[in-house]
């Protein structure tokens, strides 16, 4: 095109020329002007062509670039241990998998311009150097400023947009927690110191996305001042050289053409750099905050037992938490198969890290954890949890139906089995109310349930597995009285042939366990049934005293 150009106007100058002189114009030049006007359109058309499959060709692998990175990064989240998520704030987490992946949508035009921006530098040198090649001295010089510039602002501009990043983060995060706690600040009337606290934290991004509107805007404009310098220069030297006639307007025409290609290319090179500098970033925090955190060790294990009778035996156990807390310390007792023991103590006692341990959440800093006399740190740790039905204190259901719920751990769960399971924690009637089970939807966190209900909900979900271990946190602590008795009444009947942990935050709960342990500050005080700890007449007979007379209220936390 550039040649054609020059060509063209190279004819132009001839017809119009010999116009001038008042002689015949000859036909041929126009026959001239035509075909390489036939060539430009010819080249624009394939330039269409391979430009329309090119940009379609990225645009599908960036989509899928981003699509296979947020599924690599959720399956690398699943595999993470509990410490991780009690270590991070949600909303962080989740700014990863959108704003710093959406980043590398950016990359579209990082791969557009790294492959046209050095041809179109590389084409207009090869113009230059073959039509004048004495300009070569011009471009040189500018080629090096450009580039110095173009680096020296990449550099700066990948600390920017890190922090962007950053503070974009942090506004999710705010957003995700203000939008999830909304009824507690609602109850306090906080909204008013919310909404300031939510102020800060966009003003700060604010003040980095101008910081970095501004290193931008720095470049472009550079790089656009210089290409024009030199464009200027150029038409100054081609001025000359026509005087001295060493130039053809033509050849002046496609060197300003090529000349302009290479300052395109130049300002390609510019958005390339700045664009780079943030995907940069984003990978960098993308890999930082979860591709390469140490996946625990707990999934070494592969030791599946063909039946699980539910022995389990806690073996001179302390654990640490990797802040420096302790939290147990040379913790051992046994629990039989069938049986229950119901773990007591105020909070902070260790309770919660005790069924942590049994679910393989974190592995013991001393001793030993064995069900049915195997370490379970040689065991499947997915193996492991599917023996167990959990029932955690504060309930958590997802957005979908009730069967989806009840299904979530297990999947092949039949309609009868499903049925049985919300019998015994007598939740049968209530789903009733929705116009079809299968099709009931229960709203984020299952806010159209009450409390109740939605505990009612979690330990059908638990018995759907049909597992052998039951791990209980205060699983009726949020019932009324008749649902309590109820739900009670189910879990005994369902205990006999299972062995079951409870954390017991009431101590009339406790008493209806098989035995019961009684934690101080990670150690064991006492353990034993009801009765025997009754006779024994110790801190644990005293407390239930003072719970049963009304001077304390009937739970430990």
């Amino acid at each position: 095109v550039t040649v054609a150009s020059g060509k063209i106007t190279d004819e132009i100058a001839l017809l119009a020329g010999e116009h001038k002189k008042g002689l015949t114009p000859d036909y041929a030049h126009f026959v001239h002007i035509r075909n390489w006007c036939l060539l430009i359109i010819a080249v624009f058309a394939i330039r269409y062509i391979l430009g329309r499959i090119h940009l379609y060709t990225l645009g599908k692998a960036v989509a899928r670039l981003t699509t296979e990175l947020r599924r690599k990064l959720f399956a690398k989240l699943l595999r993470l241990p509990v410490t991780y998520f009690a270590e991070k704030r949600t909303g962080a987490t989740q700014s990863v998998l959108t704003n710093d992946v959406n980043v590398f949508q950016s990359s579209v035009g990082v791969l557009r311009d790294s492959i046209e921006a050095p041809i179109k530098i590389g084409v207009g040198l090869v113009s230059v150097l073959v039509m004048q090649w004495e300009l070569i001295l011009l471009v040189a010089p500018m080629l090096f400023i450009i580039s110095r510039i173009i680096n020296r602002n990449s550099k700066r501009m990948k600390g920017v947009q890190r922090q962007v990043q950053d503070d974009l983060g942090e506004v999710a995060t705010t957003t995700q927690e203000v939008l999830q706690g909304i009824r507690v600040v609602k109850a306090f009337g906080a909204e008013a110191r919310v909404e300031q606290a939510y102020r800060d934290v966009t003003q700060r991004s604010l003040k980095s996305q101008v910081t970095s509107a501004s290193v931008i805007a720095k470049l472009r404009p550079m790089v656009e001042l210089i290409g024009a310098v030199g464009l200027a220069i150029a038409f100054l030297i081609g001025g000359y050289l026509a005087l001295e006639g060493r130039m053809k307007a033509g050849t002046m025409i496609s060197l300003s053409i090529a000349l302009d290609q290479m300052n395109q290319g130049f300002r390609g090179f510019a958005g390339l750099g700045t664009t780079y500098a943030g995907i940069t970033a984003a990978a960098d925090r993308i890999y930082a905050e979860v591709l390469d955190v140490p996946e625990p060790p707990e999934l070494s294990g592969t030791i599946k037992l063909e039946k699980v009778q539910g022995r389990i035996e806690f073996d001179d156990v302390s654990f640490v938490y990797p802040d420096g807390t302790p939290a147990l310390q040379h913790v051992s007792f046994t629990i039989e198969p069938g049986t229950s023991l119901a773990l007591v103590g105020p909070s902070g006692a260790g309770k919660s890290t005790v069924a942590d341990l049994v679910l393989r959440f974190y592995e013991p800093t001393q001793g030993r954890i064995r069900l049915d006399g195997i370490d379970i740190a040689t065991m499947d740790a997915q193996w492991l949890r599917s023996q167990m039905g959990v029932v955690p204190q504060q309930t958590f259901l997802f957005a979908g139906t009730i069967d989806d719920n009840l299904k979530l751990g297990a999947p092949e769960a039949t309609a009868e089995s499903v049925r049985s399971a919300l019998q015994a924690a007598h939740a049968t009637e209530f789903t009733r109310e929705f116009e079809s089970r299968s099709l009931a939807e229960l709203g984020e966190r299952g806010t159209k349930l009450s409390g109740g209900q939605m505990q009612r909900i979690a330990i059908a979900r638990a018995l759907v597995r049909q597992p052998s271990i039951l791990v209980l946190d205060e699983a009726t602590s949020a019932l009324d009285a008749a649902s309590e008795k109820a739900v009670t009444e189910a879990l005994e009947e369902v205990m006999h042939s299972r062995t079951s942990l409870f954390i017991a935050h009431r101590l009339t709960t406790a008493a209806r366990a098989d035995r019961i342990l009684l934690l101080r500050k990670g150690t064991v005080v006492e353990i034993g049934s009801h009765r025997d700890l009754m006779d024994k007449n110790g801190e644990y007979a005293a407390l239930f005293r003072l719970f049963s007379s009304g001077l304390i209220e009937d739970g430990l936390g």
